[in-house]
């Protein structure tokens, strides 16, 4: 199956849709020591060129340039060389080249960016840039966008930054981060597939997507692996995340429930039941969820997080979806994973449910009280209507509670609010963390915010942050469906 899988991933390799973008910015006379700022004017993934020429000499010797590729206007001020992160320090978006002749110089690589910032490190002479162009690509059709006809101004201006997050994180696959990484993840992929069907519509992507992970080599659980290469050539990952590969069946089910492709759906799906069966395997003597040897939970950012009641809940959640949709195409094997959903539900209540304190504090966990666990455990429907409302709102506004890191967790508490028919809540705590960083400044939002530490990077070094992530992506998903032209 894996050599048709990827035959048709391939079929469904998108064209990327290419834009100019000239900056306004006049001819540079440039001397050693000196430096100029290009301002895209938006963030932008693509090529960057320019011209080269002397200003009254001819060049008679090499002219050394720094360039730097920066996301937002603080990178501007970074020194690259002071980097002390734990990922590998050439995703740092800087080239010193060195040009012999006058003429255009075309980059090579992609990048990320908005502002360019070119400084001469050394030349003879008095040297010319000139002619300044980005040629931005995506497979985004920006033509497939509708615009928003009742929404307030506040969620207008966050929907906007959400759709150019993601229409940069369209290439060849949904990419996590155009600047940094430039894999397929399942946990973006889920996200950005969601947002898509509700902006640009760009189905064969996600298609393509699907069944490049279908083609991954599994492990000895049968998990897929959490991302793959597809550029140059097919390489699965190496890193076996459970709720991932859970998420992968989510993804299915959402594209059948977009699409009712029964067809895809029928043909991906011995993908889908080894996901469940593998972690169906994993379940402890109480029935609970376990991370298999060489297999491990992703869930969020955030340091000292105990995952057990999480990764229950996503497997509850998964469930729920499948039998959604098993059920809507009367499909045999739907009472198999009916029982199992119910099942583990039972067992959640009875091992994961603290009913005197009314909170996800138990033993799997180490008594953690968390929002993730909290979350989930909604998601998963452990608990339902005024119970489940007030245990969410609770854990958010614990002081104790340990909080989300990424927008991708973010994006799972707006969810179970909106499961909950707390409408306004999630309408207001999607301005309160994304329009934060509209407030910011940012054209697209950030892999990791966290308001009360802007500093806070996963790798140790905020200069690797990714400033465009594709899990950051899904405010234009729940604006375009839950918020344009209601009362909230």
């Amino acid at each position: 199956m894996k050599g048709l899988y990827l035959k048709t991933a391939d079929v469904n390799l998108p064209e990327l849709n290419e834009e100019i973008i000239t900056p306004e910015i006049s001819r540079q006379i440039l001397s050693s020591g000196d430096e100029t700022v290009i301002d895209l004017g938006n963030h932008y993934v693509g090529y960057f060129s320019f011209k080269l020429n002397s200003a009254d000499e001819y060049i008679d010797a090499p002219v050394r340039l720094r360039i730097q590729f920066c996301e937002i206007s603080n990178e501007l001020e970074y020194d690259f060389s002071a980097y002390n992160g734990g990922l590998c320090e050439s995703w740092l978006q800087e080239e010193i080249i060195n040009i012999d002749f006058p003429g255009e110089y075309e980059m090579q690589r992609r990048y990320a960016a908005r502002y360019i910032k070119i400084k001469v490190v050394a030349t003879r002479q008095k040297i010319v840039l000139s002619d300044f162009e980005f040629n931005s690509v995506s497979s985004a059709d920006v033509k497939q966008l509708k615009e928003l006809t009742g929404c307030e101004e506040a969620l207008k201006k966050i929907d906007s930054v959400a759709v150019n997050t993601l229409k940069n994180c369209m290439q060849r696959v949904f990419e996590d981060g155009p600047k940094r990484d430039r894999r397929l993840w399942i946990g973006d992929l889920r996200l950005e597939a969601l947002t898509n069907y509700y902006t640009f519509n760009n189905l064969s992507l996600v298609l393509r997507c699907l069944y490049l992970f279908a083609a991954a080599d599994t492990n000895d659980k049968e998990f897929i692996p959490g991302y793959i290469y597809e550029n140059p050539s097919y390489v699965s990952g190496s890193w076996f995340l459970e709720d991932y590969a859970l998420l992968f069946v989510a993804s299915v089910c959402d594209y059948y429930n977009h699409t009712e492709d029964n067809e895809t759906f029928e043909d991906l799906y011995p993908v889908v039941k080894q996901q469940m069966d593998a972690m169906h395997m994993t379940l402890d003597a109480d029935g609970i969820v376990t991370i298999a040897e060489g297999c491990d939970a992703f869930i969020d950012w955030c340091e000292g997080l105990e995952k057990i009641t999480s990764l229950h809940g996503v497997y509850m959640y998964v469930l729920g979806n499948l039998v959604d949709v098993l059920n809507k195409i009367n499909h045999k094997d739907k009472n198999v994973y009916l029982k199992r959903y119910e099942a583990a539900r039972k067992s959640a209540e009875n091992m994961l449910y603290n009913k005197e304190k009314q909170a996800f504090l138990n033993a799997k966990d180490n008594y953690q009280y968390s929002v993730h666990s909290a979350v989930w455990m909604v998601l998963g429907g452990v608990v339902t209507g005024k119970n489940a409302e007030e245990l969410l709102l609770s854990v958010l506004n614990s002081a104790d509670s340990l909080k989300p890191f990424t927008p991708y967790m973010h994006h799972y508490v707006v969810e179970a609010m909106i499961k909950l028919g707390m409408m306004k809540e999630a309408a207001a705590y999607i301005k309160k963390y994304w329009g934060g960083m509209v407030n910011l400044g940012a054209d697209t939002f950030y892999e990791v915010y966290v308001p009360e530490d802007l500093d806070f990077s996963p790798y140790g070094d905020k200069k690797l942050n990714s400033m465009c992530h594709a899990w950051s992506c899904t405010p234009a998903y729940y604006i375009r469906k839950y918020f344009d032209n209601s009362d909230i």
